[in-house]
């Protein structure tokens, strides 16, 4: 295993630099957002805006910290009160939107 310290991608940019590289992946996702990958997204910036560790946020959640990672991940899909109790241990509420 390497012990190169790991450089976390700054997301944003990652994204940028996809859509100038694959304008269709960019088409895509702005006609069909993915309601998982926004949820992901959105659990991960705020994790890291806090300054919590995937452990960290797991036992203010009442989790396992595996649980915290599949869900960063997409790795399952996780139950509506797994992400009640992640929301509530990141201080925010969930809301479900259906829309035509």
């Amino acid at each position: 295993m390497s012990k190169d310290k790991i450089e976390l991608r700054d997301h944003d940019k990652a994204t940028e630099k996809l859509y100038e590289n694959r304008p269709e992946v960019k088409k895509k996702i702005e006609e069909n957002p993915d309601p998982m990958l926004e949820l992901q997204t959105q659990i991960l910036e705020l994790r890291l805006e806090k300054g919590l560790s995937q452990e960290e946020l797991a036992k203010k959640a009442g989790t396992k910290q595996t649980v915290i990672s599949r869900v960063e991940r997409g790795a399952n899909q996780p139950s509506i009160d797994t992400i009640q109790k992640i929301a509530n241990a990141l201080d925010r509420k969930v809301k479900i939107k259906l829309e035509a």
